[in-house]
């Protein structure tokens, strides 16, 4: 079965606005491109693509679809008008759909116009395409972990590597979104996440909530367990792999024991992508719905922080419909591993990770105080960091 139909066209010489109707039956597909071309006499007049006017569609359910463009370019007489739609299939933009016309440009004969205006909807509402989480940005827990957390480990720090198609480990895999997002991208040989905390119960829910189909979980080569990362019920060498967002910096009594089961599994020359929490940076407290001040943990002491925390609601923020409260988040503030840039750098390597991509993103400014001075520049000014490295052993 065709994962994209092209079911109708449609061209209006009067408003110069080209239609195409097309319906897709996978359950989901990544990294919509819609392409229009307008040519005569096999000379190409014009290429515009959806992306180029900034849409860019992370992924769309099965269902119905219309696209139409208003296009800036038309000829007098007949010239032909094609439809190319193209989707994301195991890291590689694949050509799923084609469809041609006759555009008859009548008598006029028009100079550049305008950019193209396109317009994407779902004819029947169904999905309504506002309620998808690439419509809502990074407002929106989904949004932050189904489509940038995945797109991040795939395409920016692990460049659409072959071993993504191999077997993939997640260490504190959370609710699972991400892992889904990767999976559902790479086709891997087999997916793996673990948590001892079961986020990942409550997947088959936000996912109904977030519009994609139940079967999308069925795949027996995607799987959740209940490991904890300092005892991984793996043998040696066994992914090629090993994903950790957001979690070494959660794990009670430190992470070193962690690090050393992830190279233990780890193939040799593997793959390790880790974005580890920054405990000095301006994200590094996990406070932030209790305080506006980012280094508020360096700049009150223990108990008073303690109390503050304690005797306030804690502002609801978007975690996929996970509620905690006061004391479970002191809880969880007293166990953050306290990981900076350059210390963990020098744990990696002394390990024999070799790193291959590094990111960092940066706080706008930093404003000394008092309490800030025994710290440094780059702990205080350093929001995240992104890593991969090659496991040498």
């Amino acid at each position: 079965m065709d994962s994209i139909t092209i079911q109708s066209t449609e061209w209006n010489d009067r408003d110069r606005r080209a239609r195409c109707r097309f319906s897709i039956a996978a359950p989901v597909l990544f990294d919509i491109d819609i392409q229009v071309q307008l040519s005569r006499d096999g000379r190409e007049i014009m290429s515009h693509h959806i992306r180029q006017a900034s849409w860019d569609i992370a992924w769309l359910p099965q269902g119905e679809y219309e696209v139409s463009v208003t296009l800036p370019v038309a000829e007098a007489g007949q010239c032909q008008l094609q439809w190319l739609i193209w989707s994301n299939a195991n890291g590689r933009p694949v050509l799923q759909a084609s469809a041609a016309e006759t555009a008859d440009g009548g008598k006029r004969q028009d100079s550049l116009l305008a950019k193209p205006d396109w317009q994407l909807r779902s004819p029947d509402c169904v999905p309504d395409l506002n309620a998808l989480s690439w419509t809502k940005g990074h407002d929106d827990w989904f949004f932050r972990h189904f489509d940038h957390a995945a797109r991040v480990i795939v395409y920016t720090m692990l460049d659409e590597s072959p071993l993504l198609r191999g077997r993939i480990l997640d260490v504190g895999c959370g609710d699972g979104i991400t892992d889904l997002g990767v999976f559902l991208r790479c086709q891997p040989e087999q997916f793996v996440g673990v948590d001892p905390f079961e986020g990942y119960r409550r997947l088959p829910q936000l996912i109904a909530d977030n519009h994609l189909p139940a079967e999308v979980l069925d795949d027996p080569r995607l799987q959740f367990r209940a490991d904890d990362g300092n005892r991984l019920g793996f043998a040696d060498d066994s992914f090629d792999v090993v994903l950790s967002w957001g979690s070494l910096e959660h794990i009670a009594g430190g992470y070193r024991q962690t690090l050393e089961e992830i190279r233990r599994v780890l193939k040799p020359d593997g793959l390790f992508f880790c974005h580890p929490g920054l405990y000095y940076g301006p994200l590094g407290n996990h406070l932030n719905e209790f305080f506006d001040d980012p280094w508020i943990h360096l700049k009150l002491d223990r108990e008073e922080l303690k109390r503050k925390v304690l005797s306030t609601a804690p502002r609801y923020m978007d975690r996929a419909g996970e509620f905690s409260s006061a004391e479970q988040y002191w809880q969880w503030y007293t166990e953050l591993n306290p990981i900076t840039v350059s210390g963990f750098e020098q744990e990696l390597r002394g390990m024999g990770f070799e790193p291959w991509r590094v990111a960092l993103r940066h706080h706008n400014l930093v404003e000394y105080t008092e309490q800030l001075q025994p710290h440094s520049f780059q702990d205080l000014a350093t929001a995240e960091l992104y890593l991969s490295a090659y496991n040498r052993k």
